[in-house]
């Protein structure tokens, strides 16, 4: 599943000159939770979030001068944040975006090393669409039914190659066997965390109903040799 697949289209813009009031209106009426801002060409230059406005709000009521001290320039900054109604001082700039051919998984690698909430789908330079946490929860559960294995011996095979894939957990370790949806793990792994990532893996697979973990914990003994004297 790829950006575009799931992304918020079309979306309300605001241009750098516009006011903060504009910004609020337009979050409170799409619900987006941010407002991606374009110049004159259509160009995604920055973006206003929540983020943005409540930082705005619980920093505009110090009293105090901007000090004089080496930190002075970020302080300017922060007042400048804190009280400009020009959308240009205040968006976040530049802007962190996605083309609509990249996957779901890497929009949600940039959305998490980013610490974002939202990110602009560009095509060309031009706005085409917005991906939210919220648009990626939402795909997690309404994965459509194509992408999923059919039958149980398919299923049974992606379940196999997940397990050989993501975990180096081979089918001379662990049984798999599906029924009607239903996976069966059986056999030994080296520990509980181990056991417990082999059901997470088959639970991942699409179409899976539901597992049986009945993979046991091999324990060695450990023979321990007398010290010489």
């Amino acid at each position: 599943m790829f950006a575009k697949d799931i992304m918020t289209s079309p979306v309300t813009t605001i241009g750098e000159d516009q006011n903060v009031r504009r910004a609020i209106e337009i979050i409170n009426a799409s619900k987006i939770g941010a407002v991606p801002v374009v110049d004159d060409k259509g160009k995604v230059v920055g973006i206003v979030t929540e983020g943005d406005l409540l930082r705005r709000i619980s920093s505009s009521n110090g009293t105090r001068p901007v000090p004089h001290t080496r930190g002075r320039a970020e302080a300017l900054g922060n007042y400048i944040k804190a009280r400009s109604w020009r959308i240009k001082d205040v968006m976040t700039s530049p802007v962190v975006s996605a083309l609509p051919s990249a996957t779901t998984a890497q929009v949600a690698d940039l959305l998490h090393a980013r610490a974002i909430k939202h990110i602009p789908v560009v095509d060309d330079g031009r706005l085409v669409g917005m991906v939210s946490r919220r648009d990626l929860m939402r795909a997690m559960i309404d994965t459509p039914g194509q992408f999923a294995a059919a039958g149980d011996d398919a299923l049974c095979t992606a379940v196999r190659a997940r397990l050989e894939t993501d975990l180096g957990i081979f089918s001379k370790d662990v049984e798999t066997s599906v029924k009607e949806g239903h996976v069966y793990l059986r056999g030994e792994l080296e520990s509980s965390v181990e056991r417990d990532a082999a059901r997470v893996a088959a639970e991942s697979v699409p179409g899976v109903q539901g597992v049986s973990n009945n993979i046991q914990i091999a324990y060695r003994m450990i023979s321990r040799m007398k010290p010489p004297t």
